[in-house]
């Protein structure tokens, strides 16, 4: 069965006052995506997050009109390498983590020889990574409820990915 793929719609209402100078620069950053049905055009789905990876079927039915139409998501066995590292460690965790990483580096690099506190850096290193082991952690459950639903057949398993492939 073939489905039409959810329309994606971007919305960056001030994207116009970027080129103002000001601290009214910053709204630039407030952006979403809407996904919409694409028979009837029904919002299903906000996003803050452009090219957000999702675990899913694949097949939405529409609460607003009852039809089927792919949204984008797929199941874990599905997804290509750069997908899954991008579910995993997603930029804004990754940046997050990194900035402290660097904070801790650079503090050893800055202060003066006598006074390098290594286990410091090293804490402030650890604790850099917390939040990515928890984040992987409840990631990993939903990674194993995707992997489980794959392999019993699910809705993604019932239905050929033959989109635009000739019958």
């Amino acid at each position: 069965m073939n489905l039409l793929p959810a329309i994606r719609e971007d919305h960056n209402p001030f994207a116009i006052v970027g080129f103002f100078p000001g601290l009214q620069r910053l709204l630039i950053f407030v952006r979403w995506t809407s996904y919409h049905c694409p028979h009837c055009r029904a919002v299903y789905r906000r996003d803050f997050w452009p090219a957000n990876v999702r675990l899913g079927p694949a097949e939405h039915t529409c609460k607003k009109c009852g039809d089927a139409f792919d949204d984008g998501s797929r199941e874990w066995p599905e997804l290509g390498l750069a997908k899954k590292l991008r579910f995993l460690f997603p930029p804004l965790l990754i940046g997050i983590s990194g900035g402290f990483l660097v904070a801790a580096i650079l503090s050893l690099f800055i202060s003066p020889r006598d006074e390098n506190s290594w286990p410091e850096a090293g804490i402030v290193s650890a604790l850099a990574l917390i939040p990515v082991i928890v984040w992987c952690l409840v990631r990993l459950i939903w990674i194993v409820r995707s992997r489980h639903r794959y392999q019993n057949g699910g809705p993604t398993m019932q239905r050929s990915f033959d989109i635009g492939r000739p019958n």
